[in-house]
């Protein structure tokens, strides 16, 4: 049965989000208003109304605190949510977005209350691509799913269809022959066809890609956080195949001395077709050893639909996010993407002693970029007279994984694990996982043991052993040491 989960507006959010506003009494709250005084209040200097079924309220303390950026809401100013919750259908998945954000805003009902006003709206989803069943879905509309752990440990390099999914809308059902991609270094503008990107030097590239909320849902336990609950398997490998973003850039007048002398240059913007936009500084996007693709293959084939058709950008070392699926602009710029993914609350990462957002300057708060250091055991199976104990290590920004130690008695004594794939690569160039695993005798083994799982990377970054201190409100970067009970 699939689960339905709420991305952006958890119920933690909720209870937070409850403290920026007063009660209203009764009779406040069944004041009668139409359509047309509704339709008036949208903007901040009238106050910004909306509607949902048949009550009204009042969002302006809101807007600015809206996770999925200001100008998403601002899309519902004066008007009904429907048109805009049957596109974001991670608020109607959870009904805690009304009853713990929504009711403490109403104003009041509407006397003109018409229930068929927004009966013909279609859904944008119809036409998502048909997923693997064997995904582990968190939801459906928009689709976030899970590598499966059962398979994740059979192939180094994931196969395609048993990628995990990060979706934020409908899914973009685009046509190859018709695409260009924009880029601008002000004052020109370049464009680049598929045929034109695909007549250019290629490259291929393995990397990991990993969710920012990956290992999410083990944070819950200390108090809850804005996001999907998600476990260990937002995380998967592919071979890219494309033209290096530095190439691109070159091609378009951007010169190493540009980036080394001018004061204006700082940042590359993405932009995509379904509206993220993100950045990544340019120190990043010009280094030859960066690696970063304008990919138009994954795994030797087209790029599925679900992960960026016709063209994605890849980022290795680099959050999932920064890995912008159909990417349709490239912007060198003097400052960071404005876009909430980037600037807003989605990927800023603030102490764990800071539970809510509403004092927080989040210009004054780093954008995730990087990943630390992380490893997670996947399996464990009896082998005659072992148990074999097998998992994965990476860690961003192309650190090699060194050491993986284990533990089958709680962390009073440990292992050194075996690196088996992945431990080849270049220990400063090393974009894709490591596997590991290792073999425990069974006369070791009780049915209350606690294994424990911790990576090192060839800069000696360890994984913290707390969770409680890795815990923050949009629960991003979990990457303490991994523990399961073995029974």
């Amino acid at each position: 049965m699939y689960k339905y989960i709420n991305i952006i507006g958890s119920s933690s959010f909720c209870i937070l989000l409850n403290k920026f506003y007063k009660n209203r009494s009764y009779n406040e709250k069944s004041k009668m208003y139409t359509y047309e005084e509704v339709s008036k209040h949208n903007n901040i200097d009238v106050g910004i109304w909306t509607t949902y079924k048949n009550n009204v309220y009042d969002i302006s303390s809101f807007v600015n605190n809206h996770p999925g950026g200001k100008d998403k809401i601002m899309l519902s100013a004066g008007k009904g949510l429907e048109p805009y919750w049957n596109t974001y259908k991670q608020h109607t998945n959870n009904p805690d977005i009304i009853k713990e954000i929504l009711d403490p805003m109403k104003i009041g009902v509407l006397k003109d209350y018409d229930k068929d006003k927004y009966k013909e709206i279609k859904d944008p989803y119809v036409n998502d691509p048909i997923r693997n069943s064997d995904l582990n879905f968190h939801s459906i509309s928009p689709c976030i799913a899970e590598a499966p752990k059962s398979s994740i440990m059979n192939n180094w390099i994931t196969p395609n269809e048993l990628w995990y999914v990060r979706n934020y809308h409908p899914v973009p059902d685009i046509d190859s022959n018709n695409y260009e991609l924009e880029i601008l270094n002000y004052p020109n503008s370049y464009f680049f066809s598929i045929d034109k990107l695909k007549s250019m030097k290629a490259k291929k590239i393995v990397t990991t890609i990993q969710c920012g909320g990956n290992r999410r849902g083990e944070l819950n336990k200390f108090g809850k956080t804005i996001g999907t609950p998600l476990d260990i398997c937002a995380i998967s490998t592919a071979e890219w195949e494309g033209v290096t973003l530095r190439d691109i850039l070159t091609t378009c007048n951007l010169t190493d001395e540009d980036v080394n002398k001018r004061d204006d240059i700082n940042h590359i913007q993405f932009e995509a077709i379904d509206g993220l936009m993100t950045s990544i500084p340019v120190e990043k996007a010009m280094n030859i050893y960066g690696d970063v693709l304008i990919a138009y293959k994954m795994n030797g084939e087209d790029i599925p639909r679900d992960h960026g058709y016709p063209i994605r950008l890849i980022v290795p070392g680099h959050v999932g996010v920064r890995n912008v699926k159909w990417l349709k602009k490239i912007i060198v710029s003097s400052e960071e993407s404005e876009g909430t993914w980037q600037r807003g609350i989605s990927y800023k990462g603030l102490a764990h002693y800071v539970k809510d957002f509403k004092d927080v300057d989040l210009r004054k708060v780093a954008s995730v970029q990087e990943m630390p250091i992380q490893s997670c055991i996947v399996e464990t199976n009896k082998k005659e007279k072992h148990l074999n104990i097998k998992g994965f290590a990476w860690s961003g920004g192309g650190r090699g994984i060194i050491r993986v130690d284990v533990s089958i008695d709680g962390g009073k004594t440990w292992n050194s694990a075996t690196l088996k794939e992945g431990s080849e690569q270049n220990l400063n160039r090393a974009w894709a996982w490591t596997f590991w695993e290792l073999n425990v005798d069974l006369d070791k083994i009780n049915d209350k043991m606690k294994i424990i799982c911790k990576a090192t990377d060839s800069s000696y970054n360890t994984q913290p052993e707390r969770s409680d201190l890795a815990w923050n409100v949009r629960g991003l970067n979990n990457n303490s040491w991994h523990k399961i009970d073995y029974n």
